[in-house]
């Protein structure tokens, strides 16, 4: 039997109360991260077409991105979000990673620098998401 003095019982209290209330943090992130996805609109294409959001530029050239070797084997599938800068005669100038499997963001980053849009007035920013999903 072990014995606990009155300062190995606060000390053991302590502990406890941090690592429940730390499990109760990685309980609820899933839940606050699920619900901050639910009240964003989601983007889904089942021909896997990289979606434009927030832009008024239209795209000339964008072929959707190869789907990595790597991915593919180890099953990653999921949304991939680049944020391009676009230059006024059309040209993509820069390729932000915004979110998703480094795999697949890479993939799409490549692809998208490839990408060549309609001449507009000024420089602007693209938010682009592509659902990468395995044919079986």
């Amino acid at each position: 039997m072990i014995a606990y003095s009155s300062g190995n019982t606060h000390l053991l209290k302590a502990t406890s109360i941090f690592f429940a209330g730390l499990l109760c943090g990685f309980l609820a992130a899933p839940i606050a991260w699920a619900q901050t996805q639910a009240s964003t609109p989601q983007v889904t294409t089942s021909q896997m077409q990289p979606v434009t959001i927030q832009s008024g530029r239209k795209a000339k050239s964008n072929p959707p991105p190869d789907y990595p070797e790597l991915a593919r084997k180890l099953n990653i599938q999921g949304m991939a979000r680049v944020l391009l800068t676009v230059t006024a005669d059309g040209k993509v100038a820069g390729v932000k990673d915004l979110g998703g499997n480094p795999i697949l963001v890479t993939a799409l980053s490549d692809a998208a620098k490839k990408w060549k849009y309609e001449p507009a007035d000024r420089e602007s920013q693209v938010e682009v998401r592509y659902e990468f999903v395995q044919k079986n």
